[in-house]
C-alpha cells in the first residue's frame, strides 16, 4: 500500500470527526420510506463529493426518489470497487423514542437516529474514506489500481424499485465493477471465548407465500368440522411446529467448520452436528443464546413466517375461505417448486392451496477472493485475536440486483459488540436506533484499510 494513503493519528481523528458529522447530517434528512424523499440526503452527498472534485451523478427515476453515484478514478489496471449503501429508512414509532429520531443527537457517546445502523452510518463511512482518498490523490496523483465507486441508493427498504433495481435495469454501466462492499454483515459474535466477525458472502432468496384454505361457509351459531379458518390454523401450526428440511450450502459448511475449529471439546465435536439432519435440531436447542440459534436455523432451512391473516366479513358468518401470507426465504440452490413441495408435505391438506412467488433467488459467492483476503487482513490489523467468517445472510439486500451482473458482493459493515448495546440486528429498525462514536471510528478504519488492500 502507498505510504501517502496512510493517515497519521491526527488525520485519523479528523476523519473520525468528519464521519460523525456526515452521519449527523444524513440522519437529519427524513428519508422514511414510504415515501422516501431521498433527494434531501442525495443533495447533501452531492455537495460533499463535488467539493472534492469527484465525478458525481444523481439518479432520480421519480421526483424525490434519488440515488447518488460518484467515482474516484484509479489507474484502471484492475476493475472498479463499488461501495454500496442505501439512503432510505423504515418508519419510526416516535412515542417509543427517547430522542428525536431525525435529530442526529449525541448522548453518552452514542449517535441516535433512524438509520444510524441501517445504513446511513455505512454511507457516512464510505463517503469519508472516498473524500479522503480524493484529497490525497489531488495532491499526489493516482495511487490506486481500481476506480472506487460510491453508490448510495434509494428505496432499499421497499424492494429497490426506484433504487438499485432501477439502476440495474436502466443504468447498468454504473455497476461496472469486480467487487462490492454492502450492508448485511460485519457485526461480531463472541462465541466460546472467540470473537467472530461475520462477512455475508451469500444471501437467501425471498418469496411471498400465500396459503388459501377452503371450507364450508355457514352460520356462526352452528359450528362444523369444515371451517376454513380452523383449517388454515392447522396448516400454520404444522408449518411452525418444526423446521423445514435441512439444506447445507457451501457457505454454511465453511461457516460451521470454522466455528467448530475455534472451540474446545466437547463443542468442537458437537458443532458439526448442525450440518447433519439427524442432530441439527438437538445441537441448536442446546445453544444458550436462542437468538443465535434462531439465526443459524434460518441459514440452514427454507423458512416461511406467517405475517398477515385474512378471513371473514361478519361475526356471525363462517367464511368459505381463509388466507395467510407468509414471508418466505429460500436457501440458494432451492427453487419455488421445491419450496412448495416442502410446504405441501408439511401442511398435508389438499384443501389448502400453496402459492409461491419468488422475489429474488438466493446466491453464494466464494470466500476465496482477493476482497475476502483484504477484509481478513484489515480486521487482523485492528483486532488481531478476532476471526472473519463467511456466512449466509437469511435476509436480502440490494446485492441481489448486482450479483447477477457478475459482481462479487460481500456484506461487511464492521461493528464491535459493546456492553449494554443491543446487537446491530436488533438496532436496525428498532426504537432508539444508535451507534457509538467508537464504532463509527472502528468501522471507518477497518473499511479504509480493506479498500486500500483491495485497490492498492
Amino acid at each position: 500500500m502507498i505510504e501517502a494513503l496512510h493517515p497519521s493519528e491526527s488525520i485519523w481523528q479528523a476523519l473520525d470527526d468528519e464521519a460523525v458529522r456526515h452521519l449527523q447530517a444524513l440522519l437529519r434528512c427524513n428519508t422514511t420510506n414510504p415515501p422516501g424523499n431521498e433527494i434531501t440526503a442525495a443533495h447533501y452527498l452531492q455537495e460533499q463529493l463535488v467539493a472534492e472534485g469527484l465525478e458525481t451523478r444523481i439518479i432520480e427515476p421519480l421526483p424525490g426518489r434519488a440515488s447518488v453515484w460518484a467515482r474516484l478514478p484509479g489507474k484502471g489496471t484492475k476493475r472498479p470497487l463499488l461501495l454500496v449503501s442505501h439512503l432510505d429508512v423504515v418508519p419510526v414509532e416516535r412515542a417509543h423514542w427517547s430522542v428525536d429520531p431525525f435529530g442526529g443527537e449525541i448522548q453518552q457517546s452514542y449517535l441516535y437516529g433512524r438509520g444510524a445502523v441501517d445504513t446511513k452510518s455505512l454511507t457516512a463511512k464510505q463517503l469519508t474514506l472516498l473524500l479522503h482518498l480524493a484529497r490525497v490523490q489531488r495532491e499526489t496523483g493516482p495511487h490506486l489500481e481500481r476506480d472506487i465507486v460510491l453508490l448510495a441508493v434509494a428505496d432499499e427498504e421497499q424492494h429497490g424499485t426506484y433504487g438499485m433495481a432501477w439502476i440495474a435495469q436502466h443504468e447498468p454501466a454504473l455497476l461496472d465493477a469486480e467487487y462490492a462492499i454492502n450492508e448485511g454483515g460485519g457485526f461480531a459474535l463472541d462465541f466460546g471465548g472467540t470473537r467472530i466477525y461475520l462477512c455475508a458472502t451469500g444471501e437467501k432468496g425471498s418469496a411471498e407465500v400465500r396459503l388459501r384454505a377452503q371450507g364450508e361457509p355457514g352460520h356462526g351459531s352452528v359450528p362444523h368440522a369444515d371451517n376454513a379458518i380452523v383449517r388454515l390454523g392447522r396448516a400454520l401450526s404444522r408449518i411452525g411446529a418444526s423446521p423445514l428440511p435441512l439444506h447445507v450450502t457451501e457457505t454454511m459448511h465453511q461457516f460451521v467448520q470454522t466455528l467448530a475449529a475455534t472451540q474446545k471439546a466437547p463443542q468442537r465435536a458437537l458443532l458439526p452436528g448442525l450440518l447433519n439432519p439427524l442432530f441439527s435440531e438437538t445441537v441448536l436447542r442446546a445453544f444458550p443464546d436462542k437468538q443465535a440459534a434462531n439465526g443459524l436455523r434460518a441459514m440452514l432451512h427454507n423458512t416461511a413466517s406467517p405475517t398477515i391473516l385474512q378471513a371473514g366479513s361478519a361475526i356471525n358468518v363462517i367464511p368459505g375461505e381463509a388466507t395467510a401470507r407468509l414471508d418466505g426465504r429460500i436457501i440458494p440452490g432451492q427453487s419455488a417448486e421445491s419450496f412448495i413441495q416442502e410446504l405441501r408435505a408439511r401442511i398435508h391438506d389438499s384443501q389448502v392451496r400453496v402459492e409461491v412467488e419468488v422475489g429474488s433467488p438466493g446466491y453464494e459467492n466464494s470466500a476465496d477472493t482477493e476482497l475476502f483476503a483484504a477484509i481478513k487482513q484489515s480486521l487482523a490489523l485492528h483486532e488481531p485475536e478476532a476471526l472473519v467468517v463467511p456466512y449466509l445472510l437469511p435476509a436480502v439486500t440490494d446485492s441481489r440486483y448486482i450479483v447477477p451482473k457478475g459482481i462479487i458482493a460481500y456484506g461487511f459493515d464492521p461493528m464491535r459488540p459493546e456492553p449494554g448495546w443491543p446487537s446491530p440486528q436488533q438496532m436496525a429498525h428498532g426504537h432508539d436506533e444508535r451507534i457509538s462514536l467508537a464504532n463509527i471510528a472502528f468501522g471507518l478504519h477497518v473499511l479504509y484499510d480493506a479498500v486500500l488492500r483491495i485497490s492498492g
